[in-house]
């Protein structure tokens, strides 16, 4: 197998395990391993080596079987590989317990432990929390009291309530204990002043939605106060809710369903709403303000140079094009490293050049092409004063590692008549060595390797 083993890592993380069904209620990060997973690491010793790091990363002990068994293990891989241990209400004694706190120490890597019901091992908890390694543990019970002094470790989810919390609840978060989801019963009930509180690490919301009309005026103060929240569950299982009541949020659906009388065919139970992130929605959001400060400030801008080499954030090809058509007088735009921020969706990309298949560089630098015609194009369209573009894109033989091998596309574009056609020639350096790379509207190629050329 002549892959290398970074290529190796990251297929193997791809089909490692068993996806998550979508509507579980639960916090947990256990991972299942895959029979894909454990197939391929019975394969040869270079496939296990890798395999091992996602074989051991998720440990689950259901029974006491389970805990003897770890016991009587060599803990040499868990030392170093557990980031995650779930552990099971599996204990009928105190004595069931000693057998994992031997194994507790020897877990250097371990990050998150899933504890739930923890209110009768007090003890156990506390030796769990006082793991420097250890981030988070997951429980659906309040911890005992005794351990209230510091539970900024402890993530707290299973909770019910209707609009006030117990003291012991408040106790503990008081004591820096996070809400990891909060599920209130009669959200009828709530009012503004429920927007105003403060649940320190909320990260999921779920309204178990009645008869009763549900105001949700406090939700746009819950959610700005609330960064880490991410969804919100409207959850009509019964089914008397969205039969009579219909949030604003999805209201132009069920009137557009009503009016193509579609509605007779269809039971809405559950909506989701989501907050929308990014990989680095701040960087997103900062930089369509930006654009939108520069043409509002700048109206008369001809040239403009977009570097995005330093960003980390990627953008939809249509809505960053659509940005940059709000300056109106732009002429000349240049696009250094732009390739590697850009999200295609589930477009399909032109070919616009040949690449060698056997290449992982040939083919990098195939698709950056494709997918820099596609979105130059889009710009003239919405650009309507703009004249030329100018391309200086690179990226590496393995991305996610910034190493290996190197290809480039370095060239000029222009924009050609009414219909906003473009078209130019880039210079493209990869493992076949250099070649002239037409790019354009019509898609135009004269392959990869053609023509040599003197380095770049």
């Amino acid at each position: 197998m002549s892959l290398p083993n970074e290529l190796l890592h990251s297929i193997i993380e791809y089909l490692a395990y068993i996806p998550k069904l979508p509507d579980s209620r639960s916090r947990s990060q256990f991972k299942c391993a895959s029979a894909e997973l454990l197939a391929l690491s019975v394969t040869n010793w270079r496939l296990r080596r890798i395999c091992l790091h996602f074989l051991f990363a998720n440990i689950k002990i259901r029974h006491i079987k389970d805990a003897r068994r770890l016991k009587d293990s060599s803990l040499v891989l868990f030392g170093k590989f557990t980031k995650l241990l779930a552990i099971a209400h599996f204990s009928r004694s105190e004595e069931d317990d000693q057998i994992l706190y031997p194994i507790l120490p020897c877990m250097k890597r371990l990050e998150w432990v899933e504890l739930r019901f923890c209110s009768a091992r007090g003890d156990f908890l506390k030796a769990i929390l006082a793991l420097p390694s250890v981030s988070t543990v997951l429980v659906e019970q309040l911890p005992d009291a005794s351990l209230h002094d510091n539970l900024s470790k402890v993530l707290y989810e299973g909770m019910a309530t209707s609009t006030t919390l117990s003291p012991d609840l408040e106790r503990c978060l008081g004591q820096g204990m996070r809400l990891g989801r909060l599920e209130v019963l009669e959200p009828e009930l709530l009012n503004d002043d429920f927007g105003q509180r403060h649940f320190a690490g909320l990260e999921e919301l779920r309204l178990s939605m009645r008869r009763y009309p549900v105001s949700f005026s406090w939700l746009s103060a819950l959610s700005s106060t609330h960064s880490s929240l991410k969804e919100l569950w409207l959850i009509d299982d019964n089914r008397h809710y969205f039969s009579r009541h219909t949030p604003v949020f999805i209201s132009s659906f069920v009137e557009d369903s009503q009016r193509q009388d579609l509605s007779k065919n269809y039971i809405i139970e559950r909506v989701g709403l989501r907050r929308a992130t990014d990989q680095c929605s701040k960087d997103c959001t900062s930089l369509v303000e930006i654009l939108t400060l520069i043409s509002t400030s700048f109206p008369k801008l001809e040239t403009l140079t977009l570097d995005l080499d330093s960003h980390k954030a990627t953008y939809d090809v249509d809505d960053l094009a659509a940005v940059l058509g709000r300056c109106s007088s732009l002429r000349v735009l240049y696009l250094h490293n732009v390739f590697k921020r850009l999200k295609f969706g589930s477009r399909c990309l032109p070919t616009v050049c040949r690449a060698n298949s056997t290449s992982t560089l040939d083919r990098l630098a195939a698709r950056a092409a494709s997918g820099l015609s596609t979105f130059t194009s889009r710009v003239a369209k919405k650009v309507l004063s703009l004249d030329t573009l100018y391309i200086y894109d690179m990226g590496y033989e393995y991305e996610k590692f910034g190493s290996g091998k190197r290809w480039y596309l370095v060239g000029w574009l222009h924009v050609l008549n009414g219909n906003r056609d473009i078209d130019g020639t880039v210079r493209c350096k990869n493992e076949s060595g250099l070649s002239d790379v037409r790019l354009g509207t019509k898609m135009i190629s004269r392959g990869f390797g053609t023509k040599s050329h003197e380095s770049l």
